[in-house]
């Protein structure tokens, strides 16, 4: 046996680094069966960059070969239904459950978006605990004072609402600037706090809240505006009072709502993008002569 060592230089790469392979030929003096006697020798070149037909893909193997559509269909008609089945468990269920559920979901919000009543009058009570069902009860009589089918249509009394709650009150100011919140009612102190903010209308200057002026004296509120600039003594203290709400707790259907506040102040906040419906909710609710089914014929023109 005979070695022979060959020192071949290639170029790899963008950096044309050099790399040198050594390659070692072991070359054995075998007769060849065919060739017998005339000296032909047989070479086996051992190497790591050589294919090894025994340990490695062929070039023409399956592997590498492209298949199409066709291929597929064709085996696919082939398999008995076990195998047809199968394969749809394995390719495509999980595919269709995940859609069924993303439907079934998505299905299930917009519904409930589709059928959702819509509030068109949105009361907040601060710091009273109120009757549920008489609240309810009063709910839908002004509704239908309104106008309101009181399904598709409604009123919403919010009862949580609590002073010490720093998240509710957050809450009740973030609804009030986004004109969400029509009325406020509150006790004497937490209401004056809504009313020095500036967030109520007053008679002076809206015919919304004109009914206030109907209103004996001693149960009107009136306080003055305190802004940013005045706090921050950037300007002085404007000192004029200005009438923002109207004591309701002595009237008889708050009265039947059984609060445990002593007082209740309502006002119609400057911000309300139903401010007649505010206006017509304060006559209702003041006003005895109004019963339980009564509509107000204005709303029951437009309701038609």
């Amino acid at each position: 046996m005979y070695t022979v060592r060959v020192k071949i230089t290639k170029l790899y790469g963008r950096q044309r680094n050099l790399y040198t392979t050594t390659i070692a030929l072991h070359i054995t003096a075998k007769p060849d069966k065919t060739t017998k006697g005339t000296g032909a020798y047989m070479a086996r070149i051992f190497d790591d960059s050589v294919e090894d037909e025994k340990s490695k893909v062929k070039k023409d193997g399956l592997i590498y070969q492209q298949r199409n559509d066709t291929d597929y269909k064709a085996e696919y008609e082939k398999l008995d239904s076990k195998g047809k089945f199968q394969f749809f468990k394995d390719y495509y269920l999980q595919t269709i459950v995940v859609i069924a559920v993303l439907v079934i979901v998505g299905g299930y919000y917009l519904y409930g978006s589709l059928t959702k009543p819509q509030t068109v009058l949105y009361v907040a009570v601060c710091d009273d605990n109120l009757d549920e069902k008489q609240v309810e009860k009063l709910e839908k009589a002004v509704g239908t004072y309104l106008g309101l089918d009181n399904k598709h249509e409604i009123v919403t009394i919010n009862t949580d609402y609590n002073s010490s709650n720093g998240t509710l009150s957050e809450q009740l100011q973030s609804y009030i600037y986004a004109g969400t919140c029509d009325v406020v009612i509150a006790p004497k102190k937490g209401f004056m706090s809504y009313a020095s903010a500036g967030y109520f209308l007053e008679p002076d200057t809206s015919d919304t809240v004109a009914l206030f002026k109907d209103w004996p004296e001693k149960k009107r509120l009136y306080c003055p505006v305190v802004d940013g600039e005045q706090i921050r003594g950037e300007k002085d203290f404007d000192t004029t009072k200005y009438n923002f709400g109207i004591e309701i707790s002595g009237c008889k259907k708050y009265k039947e709502l059984e609060g445990l506040g002593k007082s209740a102040y309502a006002g119609i906040t400057n911000s309300s993008k139903k401010q007649e419906e505010a206006a017509a909710f304060l006559k209702f609710l003041t006003d005895d002569t109004l019963k339980d089914g009564d509509v107000n014929p204005d709303f029951a023109v437009q309701s038609k």
